[in-house]
């Protein structure tokens, strides 16, 4: 006896799910969460991985550069100092601006441990004719480029450097033109002076410009202001200006000699931060050092030569330093990371280091 065949029953497959954000390489993959969300998830991520999100999407590159992602992170108090590298190349009549962030695609293979930092283009509008010799502070966001010579003349031109937007504005002209301004944060204003004499201030809340030929002590506390001011000149008398110094926390510091040194306007003498031997690579005479304030910590950066490179190119390395200040006369310093960040032509050369806040 036999029995009818039984039909074999088929799986149908279910179609998978998509996920609802896919990072393929489409010009807008879709974000269906709704954006204030997306501000407030990103608001909480530091900005050393912004290049790298703005890397998914068109979509999510204006996110990551959207005034809203910044009102938001100011809300949230989650703003940072961000480190903002200028250097000349030969190449381009107008200076580079580079920013630290994360390194994007880092390989899973075990390597030798790096920070993982780099320098990255920031691209800013250029100026129109170039600017020569200008001077470059930060306050808050906003980075001012002062003076300097255009087309070979003293300039008062003043342009802002917003770097939310990545947008260039201008400001009131000084009262005065500058060939080879030196430009000051003092109290969230400006304070520009050319050779001995204090020449002109500038508040950005009034876009106003006073010049006075005395330091203006409705600026800032007195003891600030004088600080700043005897720190800064008061060493330039003694050791030159063939350095590069920076002030923190009311500490004016420089590279001199192998040896970080620091200097208090109200000490009569300059002391050497202490705890640093062996934390970083030996830095030759020939090394263009610069210092800068790195939201209370010390930014040092400096050029090596390529090795790797025909062309005899350079590698820009930087290294970040925790400052500790344990008694009034000793302050040690804590090596957080160092790392090569940038390769650079032979002939480039460092414009400024600022730390805007964003």
């Amino acid at each position: 006896m036999s029995f009818p065949e039984k039909k074999r029953k088929t799986a149908t497959k279910k179609p998978l799910l998509k996920p609802s954000l896919t990072l393929q390489s489409t010009p807008n993959p879709p974000l269906p969460l709704p954006d204030d969300l997306l501000l407030s998830c990103f608001a909480r991520v530091s900005r050393l991985y912004y290049p790298t999100l703005s890397l998914v999407s068109k979509s999510l590159r204006s996110l990551i550069t959207s005034p809203e992602l910044y009102k938001t992170r100011s809300v949230l108090n989650r703003t940072e100092s961000c480190l903002y590298v200028c250097l000349k190349l030969p190449s381009d009549d107008n200076p580079r601006w580079f920013t630290l962030c994360r390194k994007p695609n880092q390989s899973r293979k075990k390597k030798k441990k790096t920070s993982g930092n780099i320098l990255v283009p920031v691209l800013f509008p250029q100026s129109s004719p170039p600017t020569h010799a200008a001077s470059f502070v930060a306050v808050g966001s906003d980075i001012y480029e002062i003076g300097g010579l255009i087309n070979d003349v003293p300039s008062s031109n003043v342009s802002v450097l917003d770097c939310h937007s990545l947008s260039r504005n201008q400001a009131p002209n000084m009262s005065m033109a500058m060939e080879n301004p030196a430009a000051y944060a003092i109290d969230g204003k400006l304070c520009v002076v050319e050779g001995s004499n204090y020449k002109d201030f500038f508040d950005p809340e009034t876009q106003t410009w006073k010049p006075e030929n005395r330091p203006p002590f409705s600026l800032a506390p007195p003891e600030e202001y004088l600080r700043e001011y005897r720190g800064r000149n008061l060493w330039i008398r003694r050791h030159g200006t063939s350095f590069c110094g920076c002030m923190i926390d009311n500490v004016y510091w420089c590279y001199k000699d192998g040896q970080f040194e620091w200097y208090d306007a109200f000490k009569s003498e300059c002391r050497i931060l202490k705890g640093m031997e062996g934390q970083l690579p030996k830095l030759t005479r020939s090394c263009d050092v610069q210092l800068a304030d790195y939201g209370g910590k010390m930014a040092v950066l400096w050029h090596k030569h390529d090795r790797s490179s025909n062309d005899k190119g350079r590698v820009i390395w930087c290294a970040e330093i925790a400052l500790e200040r344990r008694s009034s006369e000793e302050i040690w310093g804590k090596v957080e990371w160092f790392d090569h960040v940038l390769k650079v032509p032979k002939l480039f050369r460092f414009v400024c280091v600022l730390d805007p806040t964003l």
